[in-house]
């Protein structure tokens, strides 16, 4: 089913001004982007599957191959993309790929996982300590939104964020502010977790070559 929400006209000299989009009831939910890693793109929202780059200050506007309808259509899969559960992401093999939460209006179709939308826009982005501190500044400044720093990569983010919707919600649904005091609340819990799996998973795998070490020795 589509649902329209449409957002107010406003002068496009005015819009420019703005930090993001003033829209009236967006749906909000969680996406994906690739950060750019050449000097001259560094600064960039890519999309990591169609390598369109998101324009900054307008919102995104999802386009379709076919003339047959205008996206996202209810027998396509054209459109702007979004999930309310983090953990349903999926990745690409990038490890400059970001986690953040997007504004979603226009025509809105309603999924299994989340939605598909006509317009987009970025509420904020987390990025992983890979990231360098001058290209999150150059980021929001860009797209005016806030560019946070996660000390754990964000795949591995998301799926701690799935552990805990109640939190993940907070933090798709919240402002600038709660946004801020949610992160600094739970990234040291976080971040311990991501060790602890990290060294169970490294532990696991060392003891198959334990156990092919012992019957080798026994043979």
């Amino acid at each position: 089913m589509s649902l329209p929400l449409v957002p107010p006209r406003r002068d496009p000299a005015a819009l420019e001004a703005l930090p993001a989009p003033d829209l009236p009831h967006p749906v909000v939910g969680w996406r994906t982007w690739r950060v750019g890693r050449r000097a001259q793109r560094r600064a960039e929202l890519v999309a990591p599957l169609a390598g369109v780059t998101w324009p900054s200050r307008h919102p995104m506007i999802a386009s379709c191959g076919s003339a047959r309808h205008t996206p996202p259509g209810d027998r396509c899969r054209c459109g702007l993309y979004a999930v309310s559960d983090p953990g349903s992401l999926e990745w690409g093999i990038s490890d400059h790929e970001v986690l953040g939460v997007v504004a979603l209006w226009g025509q809105i179709v309603e999924g299994g996982r989340g939605w598909r939308a006509s317009h987009a826009y970025p509420r904020f982005v987390l990025t992983g300590p890979s990231i360098a501190g001058e290209q999150r500044a150059a980021l929001s400044r860009r797209y005016g939104v806030p560019v946070h720093r996660s000390e754990v990569p964000p795949r591995d983010l998301a799926a701690l964020l799935s552990d805990e919707p109640a939190v993940a919600d907070r933090l798709r649904h919240g402002k600038d502010g709660e946004v801020e005091t949610v992160l600094a609340e739970r990234m040291p819990v976080w971040t311990q977790r991501w060790h602890d799996r990290r060294a169970r998973a490294e532990a696991a795998a060392r003891r198959p070559r334990a156990i092919l070490a012992g019957r080798w020795r026994r043979s």
